[in-house]
């Protein structure tokens, strides 16, 4: 596991930006300030960890989680964030979390006290904030209906449909049949609470039944819908109408987005793609 990021001159954001720098990064340092640094992690990395030098980060690729460590050395996993996302607090206040990277990741990182001072300056960051506090705060309750099922079948399942909705209302109601998850099997378990094995079974008993099939391990077509709702015990149109009731874009807002107003694709492991010059 490398060693989380410190602040420092060892990466500069002028040495970064041909290899880092995504297509947004003019709009990272209009809107939110210029980051002290822009690094990649690999998945599992640690990013950051109690005792160390605050930080808040910008989430531009992938996924991150907000972990706590057991005495037996297994983790918990509190929190998933995606990109485009922020972690980290401000004003003095501090997290009991670590930060790892869920997949391979690009993290813009700023110091607190230069985007605390952004902050009480700009109406629009403050708004952003609040409405990215909004949105993580949507995810806890779904992990909580999640958490909430009977039996691992309904929390996969249900886990599935969440997902699989978000993305069609983000998409403005066109359907679509494939649902991603986290790649790392240890992860997807933890996430819904129970053992590897578990969730391999799991899966293999939808496969047989025919209400998915395996694309790869992070990804699955769903063939039969309203079996996979039937195995959840949710009721489509409460979920559409719970998501669709939230502002349709919480995280997809297009100014810090891609140029053109674009927005940002949701669950995918290119939220935003990375120069390539």
């Amino acid at each position: 596991m490398r060693r989380p990021f410190l602040l420092s001159p060892e990466y500069p954001v002028a040495q970064q930006q041909r290899n880092d720098a995504p297509i947004a990064g003019h709009i990272l340092t209009e809107k939110f300030g210029p980051p002290s640094h822009i690094r990649r992690f690999s998945r599992g990395d640690t990013i950051w960890e109690p005792g160390l030098t605050a930080i808040v980060g910008y989430i531009v690729k992938g996924t991150v989680k907000l972990v706590t460590c057991l005495p037996d050395g297994r983790t918990n996993i509190v929190s998933l964030i995606e990109a485009p996302g922020f972690f980290g607090r401000v004003f003095g206040v501090t997290t009991e979390f670590t930060i790892e990277a869920a997949t391979d990741v690009v993290v813009a990182c700023f110091e607190p006290a230069a985007f605390e001072a952004r902050l009480s300056e700009s109406r629009e960051l403050e708004h952003f904030i609040h409405m990215e506090n909004l949105y993580q705060l949507d995810e806890a309750h779904e992990r909580i209906i999640v958490l909430a099922c009977q039996s691992i079948a309904e929390r996969m399942a249900t886990f599935m449909v969440l997902r699989l909705v978000a993305e069609e209302v983000r998409r403005g109601g066109v359907r679509d049949d494939i649902v991603h998850v986290l790649p790392n099997r240890r992860d997807f378990a933890a996430y819904l609470g129970t053992t590897v094995e578990t969730v391999s079974r799991t899966i293999q008993a939808l496969v047989r039944r025919g209400t998915i099939s395996i694309i790869d391990s992070a990804n699955f077509r769903v063939l039969r819908r309203n079996d996979l709702f039937r195995v959840a015990r949710q009721d489509e149109h409460d979920l559409v109408e719970m998501i669709r009731s939230r502002r349709p874009h919480t995280r997809d807002v297009a100014e810090y987005a891609q140029p053109g107003g674009q927005p940002v694709p949701r669950h995918t492991s290119h939220s935003l793609q990375l120069a390539a010059e």
